[in-house]
């Protein structure tokens, strides 16, 4: 695609995805909406009590480390390619990177923010986008492995409709390591003598599958140190949720191990790419799935864990506004690294600057 192409193509692409995100904010928005008229008698009866805001303070402050946990994490993989890499610039990213994936909807994912940055550092795109790649992955799977693990615990105690969501949790985490393992061994390249053209959005995803492998094959300390973080992270989330049910409802009779059974499954619904952490899925998706263990209402607890994720969003802002002339410059280049990602036309060479 020629240069004047690209110029021209580029406004109507940008206006589509204006369009495709505000429709994704109306449902976000209807969504929510729904739930909340579902849930009104519960509302009211929460707004008649007195909540512990002792509770909330502490939810706020495990949710900060738990999102501080996953900068580390991302941290310990990318050394592995930049040495040079500081903790200081993980949690600078690290924040900023928090604000655009939830409280800008529509907004240069903060991945690709992350990923700018790396590759401002002469660090090839391939294995900036890489980085991106397995961190995404040992996050999905520590919250399959926390599930799997409540599963075991409590399959005696469960009702067959929940041990149909523990072998379901099971399973997807059995496909998650067989996956990992496959791409680490560059099955399919190998077997399937799977070589799709360069220049294609296959030929993109394949390369970055094979950095992926060639960067941390021999580095599965540190992918094990990740997927570790990851659990523990996900572990403070769900006990950050317990908290704002114990908030909300007091006399609540569902149990903290029931809430690692279950809470996973619903942290998870959150990955959808819906704005601000899937608003109003995630809620409806907890009342369902709490509801099995007699939650008194999930979709309310999940609205209550909605605060700590926007008070650390508070937190990423401020980072933000803090740096905002470097932020800008790595959105600028994350665009551009986004396009490439579209298009299929990453290229590997590193910038004439550092």
């Amino acid at each position: 695609m020629s240069t004047s192409d690209a110029t021209a193509e580029r406004p109507r692409k940008s206006a589509a995805g204006t369009i495709v995100n505000l429709a994704l904010i109306a449902l976000a928005f209807g969504l929510l909406a729904l739930v909340v008229h579902q849930n009104r008698d519960k509302i009211r009866e929460v707004m008649a009590g007195r909540p512990d805001y002792r509770l909330l303070l502490a939810g706020i402050v495990i949710f900060q480390v738990s999102v501080m946990l996953t900068f580390v994490r991302w941290y310990a993989l990318v050394r592995v390619i930049e040495p040079r890499f500081a903790l200081r610039s993980t949690f600078l990213l690290g924040f900023i990177g928090y604000v655009f994936n939830l409280v800008i909807p529509g907004a240069v994912g903060g991945d690709l923010i992350k990923a700018a940055y790396l590759v401002r550092m002469r660090i090839r795109k391939t294995q900036a986008v890489a980085s991106m790649v397995i961190d995404r992955i040992m996050g999905l799977l520590g919250l399959f492995v926390l599930a799997s693990v409540a599963g075991v615990v409590a399959w005696g105690m469960a009702t067959p409709v929940v041990q149909r969501l523990i072998v379901a949790a099971w399973i997807a985490t059995a496909a998650g390591f067989v996956l990992l393992a496959c791409v680490f061994g560059r099955v399919f390249t190998r077997v399937f003598g799977f070589n799709p053209a360069p220049h294609s959005k296959l030929g993109t995803v394949t390369a970055e599958l094979n950095a992926m492998a060639t960067t941390y094959r021999s580095r599965l300390d540190v992918v094990a140190l990740s997927l570790g973080l990851s659990i523990l992270g996900h572990s403070l989330n769900v006990f950050a949720f317990y908290l704002m049910g114990r908030m909300l409802f007091p006399a609540m009779a569902t149990t903290l191990g029931q809430h690692f059974l279950m809470g996973p499954l619903t942290l998870f619904t959150m990955a959808v790419p819906l704005p601000f952490g899937a608003l109003g899925l995630s809620e409806g998706v907890a009342d369902q799935l709490l509801g099995l263990v007699g939650h008194p209402s999930g979709a309310l607890a999940m609205m209550a864990f909605r605060i700590l994720m926007f008070c650390c969003g508070l937190t990423g802002a401020i980072v933000y506004l803090a740096n905002l002339r470097e932020a800008r410059g790595l959105t600028a280049a994350a665009q551009e690294i986004e396009q490439e990602l579209i298009e299929g036309e990453i290229a590997d060479e590193a910038p004439a600057t550092a």
